[in-house]
């Protein structure tokens, strides 16, 4: 039997492997690599620009009015579930008037509170995932009624 002949290895089928640590197991520095570039220091208008960021914040929270109620993932839902509801004309606006129901925007507000389900999903406490489940479905619900409603009032026309 004779054995396969080898071949002389080449500059693309070699495999280097390069040792990156930058530290020795005893956690000296290693001599052969070089120290990391520091990132250069932020300029004079930029620490300005973050120096009146934080006034701002801390300003904005002096003169926030205490409130009642804490703002928490209950009040995002139900804030953007009482749009879409203003927005299907489902509540009367502050004179009293029933708003012109507006589908694209509520069907808009609606996607966003199912956005907000998909990404939120497996994160939420179950009295949370309740009231978004109860919400979407109140609030689709209310949608297709309407558009169909809509839809044909039209087409008897």
């Amino acid at each position: 039997m004779t054995e396969p002949k080898k071949e002389a290895p080449t500059p693309d089928t070699d495999v280097r492997v390069v040792d990156r640590r930058r530290f020795t197991p005893e956690g000296e520095r290693r001599a052969d690599v070089p120290e990391e570039p520091r990132p250069p220091e932020p300029s004079a208008q930029a620490r300005q620009d973050a120096a009146a960021a934080q006034q701002a914040e801390r300003s904005y929270e002096r003169t926030r009015p205490p409130r009642e109620h804490k703002m928490d993932f209950q009040t995002l839902v139900l804030s953007l579930s009482t749009t879409a509801m203003y927005q299907l004309g489902l509540i009367a606006d502050a004179a009293g008037g029933a708003p012109q129901p507006d589908l694209d925007a509520a069907r808009q507000t609606i996607d966003m509170l199912g956005v907000i389900e998909e990404k939120t999903r497996n994160n939420l406490t179950a009295e949370e995932n309740h009231l978004l489940a109860q919400v979407l479905y109140e609030l689709r619900m209310s949608y297709v009624a309407l558009s169909r409603r809509q839809n044909g009032s039209t087409s008897r026309k």
